[in-house]
C-alpha cells in the first residue's frame, strides 16, 4: 500500500491528527485516580508489614487498568456523532509492518545489553545479564501492565499531548506523568513503605523511555501494537529488578536511555521521522 508522508513540521503534523486537546487534566487525574484507590488496599498491608488480603491483590491487579479505563470513560462519553471516532482513534490503530512491532519488542533488552556491557566493560561483574520476569506475578504483569496503560498514554494521552506541546515536549510531559502515576506502586513489601528509590528512578527514565517510545510510535503510524510491545518489552527484560548495590549498573542504564532518548528527539524535533497522515495506512518498514 502506498504510504502518503507528512508535510511540515512535527508539530503541525500531530496537531492534524489529534483530537480535541481540553480533556487532558481529566484523563489524567482519572487515571491517577483509579489506579491510586485500587492499589490503595495492598499499598496499606505493606506499610503495616502485612501479606495483602485476597481481594487486596485482586485490586492492585485492577489498578494497572487506571489509564485504559480513564482513556475508555472519556472517549465513550463524547458527543453520540464523535464517540464511534474517538473509541476507533484510541483502540482501533493496530496496523503496521511487523518490523516495527519486533523493534519495540526488542528495543528495551537492547538498551539494558548496553548498559551492562559498559558496567562489565568497567570492572563489574554482575551476577545477570538479562532480568526476565522470574515469578507468575512478574509474568502476569508482562501482560496486564501494557494492556491497561498503553490504550491510555499512548492511544489517548500522546495525540493530545503532542497537538498541545509538539513531539519532543508534549512526550516528555507525557513520561513525566506516566512515572507520577507509578506514586503507589512505589510503596513496596521489601521497604514497608515508600521507596524513594524505585520512585526517583522511574521519574527519571519514564520521560525518557516516552521519547524513545514516541519516536517508534510515530514511525510506525501510531499503530497500538508498537507502543504495547515496546511496554511488554521492558517487562520481559526488566533491569530495574537488579540489585540496589549496582548502582553502576543503574546509572549507566539511565546514561544509555538518555542518548537513545537525545537521538530520538532529535528525529522527532528535524521532522523525522516522515509518518502517514492516514492513521489507518500501514507504515514502512524500519
Amino acid at each position: 500500500m502506498e504510504t502518503r508522508q507528512a508535510t511540515g513540521t512535527p508539530e503541525k503534523a500531530a496537531g492534524a491528527l489529534a483530537p480535541a486537546t481540553g480533556s487532558r487534566g481529566t484523563f489524567f487525574a482519572l487515571s491517577y485516580a483509579i489506579t491510586w484507590v485500587f492499589a490503595t488496599p495492598a499499598a496499606l498491608a505493606w506499610m503495616r508489614h502485612e501479606a495483602p488480603s485476597p481481594g487486596a491483590v485482586a485490586c492492585a491487579g485492577l489498578s494497572a487498568l487506571g489509564p485504559t479505563l480513564a482513556a475508555f470513560v472519556i472517549a465513550a462519553s463524547g458527543a453520540k456523532g464523535t464517540k464511534r471516532r474517538e473509541l476507533g482513534a484510541v483502540f482501533g490503530r493496530w496496523r503496521t509492518h511487523p518490523a516495527w512491532i519486533a523493534l519495540a519488542l526488542f528495543t528495551p533488552a537492547t538498551v539494558h545489553l548496553a548498559a551492562t556491557s559498559l558496567y562489565v566493560a568497567l570492572g563489574a561483574r554482575p551476577a545477570q545479564w538479562f532480568y526476565p520476569p522470574a515469578a507468575p506475578e512478574q509474568w502476569a504483569a508482562l501482560v496486564v501492565f501494557p494492556l491497561g496503560e498503553e490504550f491510555g498514554w499512548r492511544g489517548f494521552a500522546h495525540p493530545r499531548m503532542v497537538a498541545r506541546h509538539g513531539l519532543v515536549k508534549g512526550s516528555l510531559l507525557l513520561g513525566t506523568g506516566w512515572g507520577l502515576w507509578h506514586l503507589m506502586y512505589s510503596i513496596t513489601p521489601q521497604t514497608g513503605g515508600f521507596d524513594v528509590f524505585q520512585f526517583a528512578l522511574g521519574m527519571l527514565e519514564l520521560p525518557l523511555y516516552s521519547l524513545v517510545i514516541a519516536w517508534a510510535f510515530e514511525r510506525s503510524g501510531r499503530s497500538m501494537a508498537v507502543a504495547i510491545a515496546f511496554h511488554a518489552g521492558a517487562h520481559l527484560d526488566h533491569i530495574e529488578h537488579a540489585p540496589r548495590a549496582y548502582l553502576g549498573l543503574h546509572a549507566l542504564h539511565l546514561i544509555v536511555v538518555a542518548v537513545v532518548a537525545a537521538l530520538a528527539a532529535r528525529s522527532m524535533a528535524k521532522g523525522q521521522p516522515r509518518r502517514d497522515l492516514e492513521l489507518g495506512a500501514a507504515a514502512p518498514a524500519p
